[in-house]
């Protein structure tokens, strides 16, 4: 079970962002956990928030995403506007590591909405460009990689990317997609496939599905469209379902009130149990109640999460 939250940094130019998560990556039973995106720039924006993530704990969150990756067409790959090595980065990926010296596990997200990675990774193109991929999580240790198609791609594309993902890094490494929720009924879809089939096609090697709950896609309150994906077409389990919604008015159109997404989870938590996939919250720097802690948010839905299954 999952609470995540995703953060783009407006302070920061080439916008590198995080998000942690909880998912079936640890032994069961999983215990509830608070999953919350950070930034090692925090402290500058924020001179109360504490330094080194010790709101960010293997007690209370299981992963974190780090985003957006790109590759280019010069066979390089960039953390948005940068180079992953970067000196901005450096603390960055050291406050990383000492994350994942503690359990959390770290995955980068490929793609969103900037245009042409995915291009890159068609047949024509794939022994060139997917090298480039496969070398940046052997060098910077990455626990598994999300999937946000943003752009019209076939399904076999997706299909060939994970199967040479799994291939090369094993059954442990953590493979996610970012889907709208609409197409998790065969709705509005930007990805171009039908994830129903890919999840009949790869679902074995599929760890979950980050469903983006706004943007005129769906929401989750009430919780209605939630459990329409469960029960359509025997398509996505709840286990596997995390809905992602806005923490802030200001990250986008569709924002859900805190306590209004805490109801939610309160109803979709009390039906499916241990079974409920989790909650995500885009961004993580502005999250409401306090954007002066927005860690309290992840801190809520967690709790939410309790509640809910304590009935």
């Amino acid at each position: 079970m999952q609470v995540a939250t995703y953060k783009t940094s407006r302070w920061i130019r080439n916008r590198e962002q995080y998000h942690v998560s909880s998912r079936g990556v640890l032994p069961d039973p999983v215990p509830e956990r608070a999953v919350c995106l950070s930034s090692p720039f925090a402290s500058r924006h924020y001179p109360a928030s504490p330094r080194s993530f010790p709101f960010l704990s293997p007690l209370t969150c299981s992963s974190l995403f780090l985003a957006a990756f790109h590759i280019n067409s010069d066979k390089t790959i960039h953390l948005n506007d940068n180079a992953p090595d970067d000196p901005m980065f450096t603390q960055m990926w050291s406050e990383l590591g000492q994350m994942q010296a503690s359990g959390i596990k770290v995955i980068g997200m490929l793609g969103g909405a900037a245009a042409g990675t995915y291009s890159l990774l068609g047949p024509d193109d794939f022994d060139t460009y997917y090298p480039v991929l496969a070398d940046f999580i052997t060098e910077n240790h990455m626990d598994g990689m999300d999937l946000d198609v943003e752009q019209s791609t076939p399904i076999s594309v997706i299909e060939n990317l994970i199967t040479q993902l799994k291939k090369d890094f094993g059954d442990d490494f953590i493979v996610t997609l970012a889907p709208v929720a609409s197409a998790l009924t065969e709705g509005s879809n930007l990805s171009g496939f039908d994830y129903l089939s890919l999840e009949k096609t790869m679902g074995s090697q599929i760890s979950w599905y980050n469903a983006q709950f706004y943007s005129g896609f769906g929401s989750i309150f009430p919780d209605t469209q939630y459990v329409a994906i469960v029960n359509f077409d025997s398509g996505i389990t709840a286990k596997r379902l995390v809905a992602s919604v806005l923490t802030n008015p200001a990250d986008g159109d569709g924002y859900i009130d805190t306590d209004e997404v805490v109801s939610s989870v309160h109803q979709l938590t009390a039906m499916y149990g241990s079974d409920f996939g989790g909650i995500n919250g885009w961004e993580y720097f502005n999250a409401l109640p306090n954007v002066t802690a927005p860690w309290e948010w992840a801190e809520t839905m967690a709790a939410a999460i309790t509640k809910g299954k304590s009935g």
